[in-house]
């Protein structure tokens, strides 16, 4: 995965190059100044990036997030740049037990480079987290199909590679094989980790939490803040919005799911039984 992680990132920096030759090539007399801002635009996303890699990696992960979403409200041309930030966010937000936060990120982050398979296979795991099996086998049969792809498109590659990928293979398989076996055991969402409550909370509390959650991950507000690439045609964005879209909606019925749950007394009952 670190040799995968590797290429999208400098795939995004050759976005970024290529529009800086694009510049370069242009005669003007506001050439230069365009390039000095680009270039300045570049050292602050790459800035952002590290320093929320480095806070992370501290284990401040609030401070992360902080990065990382300074990194994307100023990145508004590279999609693989956007992301990649939203697969660390993602990171950040699971690490600090915010599941629906880390999940919508991993769906923005998967509709705007679907064969990202470090973000999708994370996704399966949060997925899995809160016992949504379905959704969680979803994303690891998706994730098979991209690996054994990769062994197809890439068989005269280094042998090293290669490996990496087999190995991933094999792990991605044995995790859907355990998660059948789990999803037969105990198939009830996880509707106290969905809204971040403690069993003993009140109702007072349980609604607190359903409205800011839903607030907060409300399909209409979905990537509100990504700004249209001049790379990309109208085909392929209207296919990222309905991703996100349909993704995003599938969350809030998660959240009003736990929240009809948790407001019935004998469904609460039953749930903790």
């Amino acid at each position: 995965m670190l040799v995968l992680y590797r290429f999208m990132f400098h795939s995004a920096l050759l976005i970024w190059l290529a529009k800086f030759v694009k510049i370069l090539t242009r005669c003007g007399e506001h050439s230069e100044q365009s390039v000095l801002s680009l270039s300045k635009t570049i050292s602050e996303l790459l800035r952002l990036k590290v320093a929320g890699n480095e806070a992370f990696q501290a284990g401040k992960y609030s401070e992360a997030v902080e990065h990382y979403s300074a990194a994307l409200l100023s990145s508004t041309e590279s999609l693989h740049f956007s992301a990649i930030c939203f697969g660390n966010r993602a990171a950040a937000y699971q690490a600090m037990g915010h599941i629906l936060d880390a999940i919508a990120d991993c769906s923005l982050a998967i509709a705007l480079d679907t064969s990202y398979c470090k973000v999708i296979s994370r996704r399966a795991s949060l997925y899995e987290l809160i016992r949504d099996y379905s959704q969680a086998e979803n994303d690891l049969r998706r994730l098979i199909s991209l690996l054994e792809e990769q062994l197809q498109e890439n068989m005269s590659t280094p042998s090293e590679k290669l490996d990496i990928v087999r190995n991933n293979l094999h792990r991605a398989n044995i995790r859907l094989s355990a998660l059948e076996r789990d999803a037969r055991k105990r198939n009830t969402l996880n509707i106290y980790l969905i809204l971040r409550i403690e069993p003993a909370c009140s109702a007072a509390g349980v609604k607190k939490a359903y409205r800011k959650a839903a607030l907060r991950h409300h399909p209409d507000k979905a990537g509100n803040f990504l700004v249209r690439s001049e790379n990309i045609d109208d085909t392929a964005w209207a296919e990222i919005a309905n991703m996100i879209r349909r993704d995003a909606d599938y969350l809030f019925k998660i959240i009003g799911k736990a929240y009809a749950i948790l407001s019935d007394p004998t469904m609460r009952a039953n749930d903790r039984a």
